[in-house]
């Protein structure tokens, strides 16, 4: 087998003529063409299913409060029912509706909440390895064609001119502003997922093209003996190292290692590949990538500088650290930002940091002010020392706690889900991804307490912790916006203690020096208490034990007299609890068949 593919490699492609090279160099440009024609079409695709998304959305009109939250108390007398303006019936869903709304379900199953392994310890939703696999496909295709039953000499070139064509895509999939994403309205962190299997895909091409070249034979004009292909391999070996130290478990147990290595060997790479395509004519293949790196770049050093405002020297563009337990730190960053509740930004501590510029993302766990404050809002992130960056944030804190150390900040970034079209909210978050869902119902309190649009009815918030310190982080914050509500807005606060040795009745008593953000996100407030009785968390529902998830949902499910957006914020275990209770049963295309409400998904997953 070995020597039939040696001849395919060798003497197919010295056995080349003149002719048979001419045909060669335009098929490879003209696929290179053909393979971006449809590329661009899937994105077209893609950007017109957002733009009908979006306009549906502007047209569908969000209820008042007013309207929505009207409800039938079952304790009401029937005389005194009778004397009032009778509730419109819940429209009843048409067959048609139903069999729609069951195809949608089994689709959202299928293609989001169901996930595949992909390597060891990563799993990948369908959809997304549907587009991977589309990718791969489509590549493979216009590398394969037309190449004389795989004469080498037909495919080499045409491996390395595809590949490197890819560069820019790849490029902008991994960057925080791109095109891409304001297109499609898939934000950046997802397309990182792409970026990765796009970027593996075309180092397979960047081998091929080196390995078939190497093994037919380098004449003296291709030696290694020239500048350009020593730039050919320079960038290559470049490429070669950033991808092994791209893998998986490189990146969680070293991140700042790996960014640091990725930015400077992706660079070389491009530099050192321009120079080798350069003397072929194909550099203008690669050159975009730089400057679409550069265009990501430079709208992120803008948003810093604009976000803190380096010119005007009465921004202090400084962060409150205080520790708030044993291994969680409370940054706070008084800045003029707007954002939307559920979207992060990147934080820049020179001090902290090992490198002066180095950014960490971090989940926004305030919502913006009303206005009324001309200094900005306080933006506040609750943050796990884990190790690296954030476990020497922790070490800080521990040695001064209620200090300020410079700060500045890139974001926001993310599409969080706009939750005032459902009328149940379930907001599920684990230890820290509190910070993902306590703005979401902060948000939702704040609509309701002015009698704003909103549709939503309900809002179940559960947070599961190991520990009853960690209640501290948000009691005077929930308590403050459950008091602040509508009575047209039902929230019911549940709070799991997970820990073994927490148990409820340890509930700690609030210190009169502990503070925790306000319903607004604007300051930080003092919390005065003595009581140490659980009644001074009268407003949660306090249990043992982890939740019943699925009990749960399906519940809420029965229950609720419209759509029903689930969002869950927490370690990766917890997700797929989630989209495992919502596979089947009362969220599936079968229920949905019968006429149960929908049931959208968001999820933000982090740590294993």
């Amino acid at each position: 087998m070995s020597t039939d593919v040696s001849s395919i490699f060798s003497s197919r492609s010295t056995a080349s003529t003149a002719a048979d090279r001419l045909i060669r160099n335009q098929k490879q440009i003209a696929h290179v063409r053909q393979l971006w024609i449809f590329l661009g079409s899937v994105l077209a695709f893609l950007t017109l299913v957002n733009a009908i998304r979006r306009l549906l959305a502007w047209l569908t009109p969000i209820p008042e409060q007013s309207e929505s939250g009207r409800e039938i108390s079952i304790e009401q007398d029937k005389d005194e029912e009778s004397n009032k303006t009778p509730l419109p019936r819940q429209r009843i869903a048409s067959p048609v509706q139903r069999c729609l709304s069951a195809v949608r379900a089994g689709f959202n199953i299928l293609f989001f909440r169901w996930r595949a392994p992909v390597g060891p310890s990563f799993t990948a939703s369908i959809i997304e390895q549907t587009f991977i696999l589309i990718y791969i496909v489509a590549m493979l295709i216009w590398l394969l064609v037309d190449t004389r039953d795989l004469m080498a000499m037909m495919y080499q070139d045409r491996a390395a001119l595809i590949a490197s064509s890819q560069i820019p895509l790849i490029v902008a999939l991994a960057g925080k502003n791109n095109v891409i994403s304001w297109l499609t309205g898939v934000s950046h962190e997802k397309l990182n997922v792409l970026h990765r299997a796009a970027a593996r895909t075309n180092f397979m091409f960047f081998w091929i093209h080196a390995g078939t070249r190497i093994h037919s034979g380098l004449p003296t004009t291709l030696d290694l003996t020239h500048n350009w292909m020593r730039s050919g391999a320079t960038s290559l070996t470049a490429l070669t190292l950033a991808t092994i130290l791209s893998v998986r478990p490189i990146r969680r147990a070293a991140f700042e290692f790996f960014l640091v290595t990725h930015i400077v060997l992706i660079l070389i790479f491009i530099v050192a590949g321009y120079y080798h395509a350069r003397e072929l004519h194909f550099g203008d293949y690669i050159w975009p990538g730089l400057l679409v790196w550069g265009f990501d770049r430079s709208l992120r050093l803008g948003r810093t500088v604009w976000n803190t405002r380096l010119w005007n020297r009465t921004q202090s563009g400084d962060a409150l650290v205080e520790l708030l337990s044993e291994d969680t730190v409370r940054l706070t960053i008084r800045c003029k930002m707007s954002w939307t509740p559920g979207q992060h930004a990147y934080v820049i501590l020179p001090t902290i940091s090992n490198m002066p510029f180095e950014a960490h993302p971090f989940t926004i766990a305030s919502i913006p002010d009303d206005g009324a404050s001309n200094d900005g809002s306080d933006v506040v992130f609750l943050i796990r020392g884990r190790g690296g960056f954030t476990q020497r944030l922790r070490a800080h804190a521990t040695k001064d706690h209620g200090c300020r150390v410079p700060a500045l900040l890139d974001g926001p970034y993310g599409i969080p889900p706009d939750l005032r079209r459902f009328s149940t909210c379930v907001l599920i978050a684990g230890g820290s991804g509190i910070s993902y869902t306590l703005p979401l119902l902060l948000n939702l309190a704040r609509i309701s307490s002015r009698n704003g649009s909103s549709a939503v009815k309900r809002v179940v918030f559960i947070w599961a912790i190991r520990d009853t310190e960690h209640l501290r982080w948000i009691s005077s914050t929930l308590m403050e916006a459950l008091d602040s509500i509508s009575p047209s807005l039902v929230v019911d606060p549940r709070i799991y203690i997970t820990g073994k040795k927490s148990l409820v009745t340890e509930i700690p008593v609030l210190a009169t020096d502990s503070s925790s953000l306000s319903s607004s996100g604007s300051s930080l407030k003092k919390e005065n208490s003595s009581r140490s009785d659980i009644s001074q968390y009268s407003p949660f529902n306090v249990f043992n034990g982890r939740p019943d998830l699925k009990g749960l949902l399906i519940d809420e499910i029965e229950a609720s007299n419209g759509p029903i957006s689930v969002n869950v914020a927490g370690p990766s275990n917890l997700s797929a609890a989630v989209r495992h209770s919502l596979s089947s049963g009362n969220a599936g295309p079968m229920a949905a068949l019968k006429g149960s409400p929908s049931v959208t998904l968001h999820i933000e997953t982090f740590g294993s």
